[in-house]
């Protein structure tokens, strides 16, 4: 078999061609990922416009809370229910999801940002919560279905854990209100497992398959009900227990063990489940943005263990670096790698670097608001200028792909 053969099935393995029940499926929910994607994109403007209109033409103000969901629960939600809708079906050989299933996962997102927008934020958690638990319940099912064909890899054991960790968090916060400033911990704890819990959770579920499988085409053996993967879905219940315990470890007993454990954790998984020791060696560009998001996660918490006076400048080094980049570079590649062109994903393509480059602006300019509080409104203009602008040459790539023929293959 050739390179460029095994190229290609290493593409497709990510997400499978579609079944003969699932290639008979409308578009729309055949490949979800062509709506939730470029969702995904204009919820983050509308979490980060704010930004740019107060720095430059000082109209509005900054709301932090609108701009965590916004960011956390609209544009991020919105890729990982796109990618979970597409890819689960394919590899598990099982249905589409319902038009019920996707108007909800479609809606849900905007709810979430709509009523966080005008201060509803109570109303904006039960959207959120309505379409964590649709998408546990689509996870779980197919999963565990007898008709499916597939086994997900081990890491998949995440997903489910990621969301739990998810609703624990808004849990938590409910919990804390009656209280009010006497347990102000729990706000806290309740905010970073929405914010940071569940993105890590899924970045590593997730990312134990798609990132080797991205950057070096190597697809991860299907997980299988052997005493050996029993073990392996134990050590990452147990990963997942000790990541919790690192946000109480950060609140309640000290700040640096906290974020150290959590850099510690998350170093560990990426670099023995996602491997990302190794470079890249498939062509593509996008695949490097891929490989830095991912170094951008345990890089960020390290930061901040280092230096906690400096801590939200390595959280965003793990948001904008780690987070968003990696759901922007993984939605390209599965745009180029299922667009129906032929190769698409193994060219380099122009707004690649434009978008990593803008990106990577954002990040800096948004670290040195930490840093340089003196010329926050200066920094906080070119964060979300760059971020937007980056965001826009990223539509410019997939958005061709996206709207033509697809794969029904």
């Amino acid at each position: 078999m050739s390179d460029l053969t095994e190229q290609q099935d290493a593409d497709a393995n990510l997400i499978p061609p579609a079944g003969a029940d699932l290639a008979s499926t409308p578009a729309w929910r055949r490949e979800p990922y062509r709506l939730f994607f470029p969702l995904g994109v204009f919820l983050s403007w509308a979490g980060i416009g704010p930004w740019l209109a107060l720095a430059a033409f000082g109209v509005g103000t900054y709301n932090a809370a609108f701009h965590s969901i916004a960011q956390s629960q609209g544009f991020m939600m919105a890729f990982v229910t796109g990618f979970l809708f597409t890819a689960i079906p394919r590899r598990t050989q099982t249905a589409a999801p319902a038009p019920w299933e996707m108007l909800i996962g479609l809606g849900a997102p905007i709810g979430t940002t709509v009523a966080a927008g005008v201060g509803a934020v109570p109303l904006s958690q039960l959207f959120w919560v309505i379409s964590v638990g649709v998408l546990i319940a689509f996870v779980v099912r197919r999963f565990l279905s007898s008709s499916a064909g597939r086994r997900p890899p081990n890491s998949f054991v995440w997903l489910p854990m990621a969301f739990l960790i998810a609703i624990g968090g808004v849990v938590v916060i409910g919990f804390q209100r009656p209280f009010g400033n006497r347990m102000w911990w729990l706000h806290d704890l309740g905010k970073n497992l929405v914010t940071q819990g569940m993105l890590l959770g899924l970045v590593v579920g997730v990312g134990g398959m798609v990132i080797p499988l991205i950057t070096c085409g190597d697809a991860p053996p299907d997980g299988e009900p052997t005493p050996r993967d029993r073990k392996i879905k134990g050590a990452h219940v147990l990963a997942a227990l000790v990541l919790v315990l690192s946000f109480l470890l950060e609140l309640l007993v000290s700040e640096r063990g906290g974020l150290a454990l959590r850099a510690l954790v998350v170093s560990a998984l990426l670099l023995i489940v996602a491997k990302i020791w190794r470079r890249p060696r498939v062509p593509g560009w996008h695949r490097w943005l891929v490989w830095f998001s991912a170094w951008c996660l345990p890089l960020g918490y390290a930061f901040a263990a280092l230096a906690p006076a400096w801590k939200q400048a390595g959280l965003h080094v793990v948001f904008i670096g780690g987070f968003g980049l990696m759901a922007l570079a993984v939605g390209a590649h599965v745009s180029l790698a299922h667009g129906g062109r032929e190769g698409a994903a193994r060219r380099n393509h122009w707004p690649v670097p434009l978008l990593g480059g803008l990106i990577l602006l954002s990040l800096t300019a948004r670290v040195l608001l930490t840093l340089d509080p003196s010329r926050a409104q200066w920094h906080m203009g070119i964060a979300a200028g760059a971020f937007i602008l980056g965001t826009g040459f990223w539509l410019a790539l997939v958005l061709p792909h996206s709207l033509s023929g697809g794969d029904k293959s």
